[in-house]
Formats: C-alpha cells, sequence, structure tokens
C-alpha cells in the first residue's frame, strides 16, 4: 500500500511517502508556515517519480495542538481525499504515542493554558476512555503513578519535568506514517472519504468555562 501521510506539527509541515517495503521519503520545513504544505507534497511525489493518482491511502494527525495548524492538516487531507477517492487513517496524538510504545501506556500531550491532556490504552489501538484533560500541577504525581507514560510534542518545561521517568516524543511525519501502516497492516480500516474523526478536544473558538475539565476525570 502507497500511503502519504501529512502533518503540521509544532515544528512546522511535513509529509511522508512510503510503501509496504518501508521506504519512506520525508519532507519537512522546520519552524516554516503552513503554506508550504504544497511544496513538500510535490516535492515527495517529484522524488518518487509518482503522481497524485498513485496514492492508494492518506493518514493525516488530528491533534491536539495548534488548532489552525491541525485544521490546516486536514483541510489538505480532505482535499485529496476528494480528489483522489482515498480513505484517510485519521490518528490522535495519543494514538501516535501508543503506536511508539508498541502496547499498554499512558500518553500525554499539552494542550496550553497550563493544562495537560491524558488517555491511556491497553494496546496501541484500544484507549481506556476518551482523553482527560487536567492542569500541569498534577504532572508530578501522575509520573510517579503512571507506567509506562509517553509524552508527544512536549514543550522545554515538561521535557525537564519528565526527563528519564518518561518516553518523550516529537510528531514527525515519519512516525505518523509507521503508525497508520501498522494499523492497516493489523487489518484496521480507514476512514471512507474524507471523513475524519474531531480535530481537537474543545471547540476552535471556546473558553474552557473556569477551567472546568471538557472530560469527566471520575
Amino acid at each position: 500500500m502507497l500511503l502519504f501521510a501529512l502533518l503540521v506539527g509544532p515544528s512546522g509541515p511535513a509529509v511522508a511517502l512510503g510503501d509496504d517495503a518501508a521506504r519512506v521519503i520525508e519532507r519537512s520545513a522546520q519552524g516554516g508556515a503552513v503554506e508550504q504544505l504544497p511544496r513538500l507534497v510535490r516535492d515527495a511525489l517529484e522524488t518518487a517519480g509518482l503522481g497524485f493518482g498513485a496514492l492508494e491511502a492518506l493518514a493525516v494527525l488530528t491533534g491536539p495542538g495548534r488548532f489552525t495548524a491541525v485544521r490546516a492538516a486536514v483541510a489538505a487531507v480532505r482535499a485529496l481525499a476528494l480528489a483522489l477517492k482515498r480513505e484517510v487513517f485519521a490518528l490522535s496524538a495519543f494514538e501516535l504515542g501508543a503506536h511508539a510504545v508498541g502496547g499498554a501506556a499512558s500518553v500525554l500531550v499539552p494542550v496550553g493554558r497550563d493544562l495537560l491532556a491524558l488517555q491511556s490504552f491497553s494496546a496501541p489501538d484500544a484507549a481506556c476512555g476518551e482523553p482527560a484533560l487536567l492542569p500541569r500541577g498534577e504532572l508530578p504525581r501522575l509520573v510517579e503513578r503512571v507506567h509506562p507514560f509517553v509524552v508527544v510534542d512536549p514543550d522545554d518545561e515538561l521535557a525537564a519535568a519528565v526527563a528519564g521517568r518518561a518516553l518523550a516524543i516529537e510528531s514527525s511525519a515519519r512516525r505518523l506514517w509507521a503508525a497508520a501502516h501498522a494499523r492497516a497492516a493489523r487489518g484496521h480500516r480507514p476512514v471512507p472519504g474524507p471523513q475524519v474523526r474531531p480535530l481537537y478536544l474543545r471547540p476552535p473558538d471556546a473558553r474552557p468555562e473556569a477551567g472546568r475539565p471538557l472530560v469527566s476525570r471520575s
């Protein structure tokens, strides 16, 4: 399966194109703007000597992350899916972290406003409930209590806080490609057509009411 993966992470936009032999072409624009996505897509395809019609499936990272960046990545993949009539593997940053461990894990993603988002997995494709929002002040208790523990796209403060006690990873197009390809190999089907799962943990224009968590932790 020729799979094309696309994301816009904290480091900028990135794409990866790979086949079943794990031959992967990756292009990224470190610190670049989302407007560079078309160039990255074109460069990857030209390097492979392929056209858009050769793509068999697509993958996109749906966040959490910067809403505008996530929305741009999803919009790009939706446009490709509509034009090519291809299916989409839509993975969250939590699923990316669970894939990095390859088994049971609790995955933490910073979501701004001094908040962290946590989701636990019994297997890479098996989430134990919905993500929960919690204040950063609870991080020391989490790190001591939860194992194994993965942090996706940590900022400097968060990376220092979990150093030596958790696996810290950055989202990348190659990592997204690998997670989506592994999911396909396990028999999971992508989302039909251009549909993808929700982009973010909260509505794009909403503010949490008095810091109230969006997901119950009871």
